[in-house]
């Protein structure tokens, strides 16, 4: 009887199992700070801003004007891998798309999207090779006032 309450007693008092933690939502707004192609940088204008939205929707705006509203973007976010994955497709018509295939992480304020273009295969780390067709996607969360 007493070992058996003793399991008991030390079942009880153990840690719950615990689910892995989710990748923070890319929801929101995020402003570009900077963006390297190939192991290059780019020069990025201030101003230039991605916002993704709750129904699975991201927007291009500089300066609080929608850049190409007439495309309809979409974006799939998936958190279990690691790292999370994230595949952005811009589309004006059938017959001409584009899609990134990436992966993401947030870290605070900052989200960092690494990914790739006309079926390159989708990037396994954050960095962007000399040479490579990686291109990598620095962003601040725009604090709402």
């Amino acid at each position: 009887m007493t070992t058996v309450l003793l399991g008991l007693a030390l079942g009880l008092g153990a840690p719950a199992l615990k689910d892995k933690p989710t990748s923070p939502s890319l929801e929101g707004e995020w402003e570009v700070e900077g963006v390297t192609t190939g192991g290059r940088p780019s020069k990025v204008a201030p101003g230039l801003r991605y916002t993704f939205t709750p129904d699975g929707k991201w927007l291009i705006s500089r300066d609080g004007q929608a850049l190409s509203p007439q495309l309809n973007r979409t974006v799939v976010v998936d958190a279990k891998p690691n790292p999370p994955t994230v595949d952005m497709v811009s589309n004006a018509n059938a017959a001409n798309s584009s899609r990134l295939l990436g992966i993401y992480k947030v870290e605070g304020d900052t989200l960092t999207i690494c990914g790739t273009r006309g079926g390159a295969e989708r990037p396994s780390s954050f960095d962007s090779p000399d040479g490579s067709a990686v291109t990598t996607y620095v962003l601040k969360r725009v604090k709402k006032d």
